[in-house]
């Protein structure tokens, strides 16, 4: 619901869609996101303003803060991803400020992300696609910053999935956040190194968990479980990992997650010596790792979580049609629904969903074929999501 309030009645967390009277002297000014801050407050809303424009049917509630009434409980894909895309846009922002204090020998406070954190949770809270989907169709080409950002996002959905309750999700999505904190003490030119690691350079490159524990260590009031998830979250199952060589239950719980979503996201994003691989492959490879490298049914819970076909695939269906997969179960893994969005010429076409599932057994049934990139045909999948 939309409403109009004071501008010193802004809290953060409140979402503002617009301030300014539409009139020459006081123009329409969109803002459009939650604002978790009161210096974003400050930021985007000066103090000279009368009144702003809320929806508080998209308000965030931040620690400390009671949901307010009226809050959605959940939203549509289209209506969130716009969201969760502002939110990723902001986490950036402090992704790149606490690696670049940590480059200068500057300290850090890991609770600053706490606000982006809690609001990652409430996201996947309202919409468990929309963060899914933020993978698919984020522009950011900084595998360095983006990849703490996805790993605590993934973490937060895989741990909602294994039943965490809030204030553990808390915990656990800082511990993604910054479970590579110690990467910024290794060189930019071994880290976005094209070719392959020279045996001096891999071992350099080996050295990042225990920098970061080195980081860590000093924050004040840090959670055990954090900790051990920045020095462990490259140790296997098997033993057959790094820096200590711990097996099974040696590993801490916070570890064991965050080493499977970590994976998946190296696996399924672009880097300088490689393109990025298709969820659907990068799972398969993992599931042949399932009880080596991840503990017994990890691989198979993370399935379960994002789907065999997650939200945002672009796939091409057996009958020669094109779309991208808006919805999935875990009741019905290889069968999601599809928007369908391309004909078999590849020609737009008004889209059409399909439930693969409900399909089966007619003369309409259809399967995926094969998961495509988009960027490989030069499809913009974001704009679907609304039509």
């Amino acid at each position: 619901m939309q409403q109009r309030i004071k501008r010193h009645e802004l809290k953060p967390g409140m979402f503002v869609v617009s301030h300014g009277q539409g009139t020459f002297a006081s123009p329409v000014v969109q803002v459009e996101r939650p604002l978790l801050t009161q210096a974003q407050i400050d930021e985007c809303v000066p103090k000279d303003v009368d009144d702003v424009l809320i929806d508080t049917s998209l308000q965030i509630a931040l620690p400390g803060q009671a949901r307010p009434v009226g809050v959605l409980i959940t939203t549509g894909l289209g209506e969130e991803l716009p969201i969760a895309k502002r939110l990723y846009s902001d986490a950036l922002v402090h992704v790149k400020s606490f690696v670049d204090d940590v480059r200068r020998g500057t300290d850090i406070d890991y609770r600053k992300a706490t606000p982006l954190v809690e609001s990652f949770i409430d996201s996947v809270f309202r919409n468990e696609a929309a963060a899914v989907t933020l993978f698919k169709l984020r522009g950011f080409d900084e595998y360095t910053y983006t990849h703490s950002i996805n790993v605590s996002i993934l973490a937060v959905l895989l741990g909602k999935h294994l039943g965490l309750d809030k204030p553990t999700l808390l915990k656990l999505g800082l511990a993604g956040m910054y479970h590579d904190v110690g990467k910024a003490k290794i060189p930019e030119s071994i880290l976005n190194k094209p070719g392959k690691l020279t045996g001096g350079e891999f071992q350099a490159m080996k050295a990042h968990p225990l920098e970061g524990y080195k980081i860590m260590q000093k924050q004040v009031d840090l959670d055990p479980e954090i900790l051990r998830a920045v020095v462990e979250h490259h140790e296997r199952h098997d033993g057959s990992g790094y820096p200590r060589g711990l097996m099974s239950e040696d590993i801490g719980r916070f570890s064991r997650i965050i080493s499977v979503v970590d994976v998946y996201d190296a696996l399924t994003s672009r880097r300088v010596y490689k393109d990025a691989m298709a969820p659907a492959k990068a799972l398969g490879m993992m599931y042949q790792w399932r009880d080596k490298d991840f503990p017994p049914n990890a691989i198979e819970n993370f399935i379960r979580c994002v789907g065999v076909f997650p939200v945002g695939s672009f796939v091409r269906l057996s009958g020669g049609e094109y779309g991208v997969v808006t919805s999935t179960s875990a009741k019905r893994p290889t069968r999601p629904e599809v928007k369908v969005i391309l004909d078999a010429d590849m020609r737009q076409q008004q889209p059409r969903v399909l439930d693969l599932e409900a399909l089966k057994g007619t003369p309409q049934a259809q399967d995926i074929d094969e998961v495509l990139n988009p960027a490989d045909y030069k499809i913009d999948l974001e704009r679907f999501f609304n039509a």
